[in-house]
């Protein structure tokens, strides 16, 4: 009986491993940590840099004073304080009653109170609330500031805390984008149709974006290059990428990004350098040391997978998925035990 146990194990622990080589290689594909600060925006600071002659009193009055000091409090996150200051200051000729009420919408939606966001809206536009809830009144509504903030208002709450009703959110975010100045309804909006696998349109919304506030390209930049390959256009991809390593040399999250569209691409070599970069560029950053492993671990070298995932949880020893990866890389080598104790591990942190 021994003899057949002794042909059979080899077998078996051959089959686990090709097992895993299937699954490892499904997680490349899929899994791979790509950096992409794709977020809703709430602090408007475009609009004071954009709007200075409009949105700042010429004069002293104490309506000035209040408008100001609310958005002190509004960066505090002071937020009644805030709403207090701008509901006194709009009262002041001198200052804009547009500017006030908006930026009370935007601390009611700090709060998350959507019903005083409606009513603030509203007042504003002096309507009822029923008919703001109308996706078909923001298809033809009109064109001024206070429609254009109200809209903004609205669908960026709903998109944040109340996700039932996507035509009106669709409808808000797209009518913010009216006034062509605005970078946070771009932004918005992006991620909005992101987040519904519209990347086409997230991408022609970045591009704005983009032209209205090149200071901000950086982050817009990783992000266009990310959703050109969601899109299946690796090219442009990776022409954002190069773009991106050509005015900010120093930004490792970039080259993470690069590392892994190289991957995608089939270029294991370049996508080992180029993350290696980012490793160099930025030690602390777990996204390109996993990335790393896992193609390390694509390509079957697994000792140099096994050191950036163990490198990984040293850096920070509650780092779930580089607990996973090296359980998988423990399986490959045969370690059946030691992948156990890893993926135990991982599952007690993902809980």
């Amino acid at each position: 009986m021994s003899k057949p146990v002794k042909i059979f194990l080899p077998v078996f622990l051959l089959f686990l491993i090709i097992t895993a080589w299937s699954n490892i290689s499904t997680a490349q594909e899929l899994q791979l940590r790509e950096i992409c600060y794709l977020d809703y925006r709430t602090d408007f600071t475009s609009l004071l840099e954009k709007n200075k002659d409009s949105l700042f009193p010429s004069s002293s009055t104490i309506g000035a004073v209040h408008f100001y000091r609310g958005l002190s409090y509004l960066e505090q996150s002071m937020f009644l304080e805030a709403i207090k200051d701008f509901r006194i200051a709009r009262t002041d000729s001198s200052v804009s009653r547009t500017f006030c009420n908006f930026y009370i919408g935007v601390a009611f939606m700090r709060l998350n109170e959507s019903d005083s966001i409606l009513k603030i809206c509203s007042e504003a536009l002096k309507i009822p609330v029923s008919q703001l809830k109308n996706p078909a009144f923001w298809q033809n509504a009109p064109i001024t500031q206070d429609h254009i903030f109200s809209g903004y208002l609205i669908g960026t709450n709903e998109a944040l805390n109340n996700l039932t009703d996507t035509n009106l959110i669709e409808a808000c975010l797209n009518f913010g984008t009216k006034d062509r100045d605005f970078l946070e309804a771009y932004i918005n909006f992006g991620v909005w149709n992101f987040q519904n696998g519209k990347f086409n349109k997230t991408i022609d919304l970045y591009k704005h974006a983009l032209e209205l506030k090149p200071a901000y390209d950086s982050t817009i930049i990783l992000c266009m290059g990310y959703v050109y390959r969601l899109a299946g256009d690796p090219d442009q991809s990776m022409k954002a990428y190069i773009l991106l390593k050509s005015k900010y040399p120093r930004f490792a999250e970039g080259y993470n990004n690069r590392g892994c569209l190289y991957a995608y691409i089939e270029n294991d070599k370049k996508a080992i350098s180029t993350l290696t970069v980012a490793i160099r560029k930025d030690p602390s950053l777990l996204d390109a040391l996993c990335n790393r492993g896992l193609v390390y671990l694509k390509m079957k070298k697994y000792d140099q997978a096994f050191h950036d995932f163990s490198e990984a949880i040293q850096v920070d020893a509650r780092f779930a998925d580089a607990y996973y990866y090296r359980g998988f890389t423990r399986k490959a080598m045969g370690d059946i035990t030691g992948s156990i104790t890893d993926y135990s591990r991982a599952i007690e942190l993902k809980k």
